[in-house]
């Protein structure tokens, strides 16, 4: 059976914001300055 689709591993920052609901701005900004421009969540 092929692969239908990439496993998406995401890194420390992204878990950080992917399992946090209460992000205050200023903290989005300093955690977003850390995702990787190849990140879903930079888009």
């Amino acid at each position: 059976m092929p692969l239908l689709y990439a496993p998406y591993v995401p890194s420390l920052w992204e878990d950080f914001i992917l399992r946090n609901r209460r992000i205050l701005a200023d903290q989005m900004e300093f955690l977003m300055a850390h995702v990787p421009q190849s990140s879903r969540l930079a888009a």
